[in-house]
């Protein structure tokens, strides 16, 4: 095994070294400290990653970071993005360093073509903006070039190594489903629409409230349209959809109408429910009994999930094997 890493020098990172990739933000106050404007991140052999390539990796998670954090936690999670983005980056070389030695070559016309696709999608074909997009982030076309040169590498050689290696047989994924079939269980659920009353505070107005709701009960046993209905008279929250629930389980019924719901038939219509301050009149529109769904439901989603795993072995391996053939030093 030729990899090593070695530990040189800790070179603090303020916040102020990374606020240059966030619109309008003014670097805090700082004591005088010493730090390298760029350096060495890494080596994978004779690759040099420099501090500044890291911190442009980084920069798109930047914004959300100094959202989420601030104090000390921020400047460890700065230090993990850090750490992550050099991670990536040596991952990188290593791939590029087995590209290059197993004589890969992007030829020039495939690197053209797929920069005219980035144009095409990305810049809706204006060049133009394109090339103002570079001037913004101070590179010059040839690097631009090198830059897409090597990520079509490494997309080559992940393919390779990693993506057509992943197999996944219909066994495991039957084994998948039986050992975790608890993920798979639909509970219990009810689809119900309801009419409501406010009961009022005197014994007159509650008498009046239900009269009303026989008659409405009365018309709907009738024959009229529950949601029209509903529509029409229902003091309740649900008024303007006809008074119709989506999908819930019974648990997360309101207690009063729990009973009413699991014995009331599909499509009947319920008696007067009486609570403390409302009435209530119920139909059941859909029961949904308890259960799995079906393997072949979900065959494909479980195969997707096990292929991804599969891959994300596979590349751990991977990348472990090019890490013993190569040497790599970190710097701190």
């Amino acid at each position: 095994m030729r990899s090593a890493c070695q530990l040189l020098l800790f070179v603090a990172l303020p916040l102020s070294a990374f606020s240059q990739f966030l619109p309008g933000a003014q670097p805090q106050p700082q004591q005088p400290i010493s730090i390298e404007i760029d350096g060495y991140a890494a080596k994978v052999n004779d690759r040099v990653i420099t501090r500044g390539e890291v911190r442009e990796a980084m920069a798109p998670v930047l914004p959300e970071i100094y959202r989420q954090f601030q104090g000390p936690q921020l400047e460890e999670e700065l230090q993990k993005a850090f750490n992550k983005a050099r991670e990536d980056l040596i991952e990188r070389a290593l791939i590029m360093e087995a590209f290059e030695e197993r004589g890969g070559m992007i030829p020039d016309q495939y690197v053209n073509d797929e920069i005219k696709r980035i144009i095409n999608d990305r810049f809706k074909g204006d060049k133009a903006m394109f090339e103002q997009q570079l001037a913004e982030q101070k590179k010059t076309r040839e690097e631009y070039a090198d830059m897409i040169r090597e990520q079509m590498a490494v997309g080559m050689m992940i393919n390779e190594e990693v993506s057509r290696r992943a197999r996944v047989t219909p066994e495991q994924i039957r084994e998948a489903y039986e050992s975790n079939k608890e993920a798979y269980f639909i509970p219990e659920k009810v689809k119900y629409s309801v009419i409501v009353l406010n009961k009022g505070d005197t014994p007159e107005d509650q008498a009046v409230k239900f009269e009303e709701a026989r008659n409405i009960r009365k018309k709907l046993l009738e024959g009229a349209d529950f949601a029209e209905t509903a529509k029409a008279v229902s003091e309740g929250s649900r008024a303007a959809e006809g008074g119709a629930f989506p999908w819930l389980q019974p648990k997360d019924v309101r207690e009063e109408l729990r009973e009413i719901l699991r014995i009331q038939p599909v499509g009947e219509i319920s008696e007067i429910i009486e609570t403390d301050t409302q009435l209530y009149i119920l139909k059941v529109d859909a029961r949904r009994q308890p259960g799995y769904k079906p393997f072949d439901e979900v065959r494909n989603d479980i195969k997707t999930a096990l292929t991804a795993k599969e891959r994300a072995r596979l590349r751990a391996r991977w990348i472990e094997r090019l890490k013993a053939d190569n040497y790599i030093v970190i710097y701190d």
